[in-house]
């Protein structure tokens, strides 16, 4: 098995908000894959994706929870920008 099995880090859009038990949803921008997240390396990583809302885009860093199912951990978490935000980022100020 590859050092990289159990480990994901890209981008992903959020499918379904977080639940009430912390669940929540994410498909791989780049490959359509979805992954249900479980666990959260601390509070603050766990507020960042509870305060996203279906359709939002983050970058996560994510591994596997245990060795069976599709549930995992998000390590670390970044929102992207929306493309009108970037649109008008520091270029448009340069």
């Amino acid at each position: 098995m590859s050092a990289n099995a159990n480990k994901s880090h890209s981008s992903f859009t959020i499918v379904s908000e977080m639940n009430p038990h912390g669940g929540l949803t994410v498909r791989s921008s780049g490959t359509n894959a979805t992954y249900h997240l479980v666990d959260y390396a601390d509070e603050s990583t766990r507020e960042a994706l509870e305060s996203l809302a279906a359709g939002e885009r983050v970058d996560l860093d994510l591994s596997r929870v245990g060795r069976r199912g599709n549930v995992w951990r998000a390590n670390a978490v970044t929102p992207r920008l929306s493309a009108d935000a970037t649109e008008a980022g520091p270029a448009a100020g340069s």
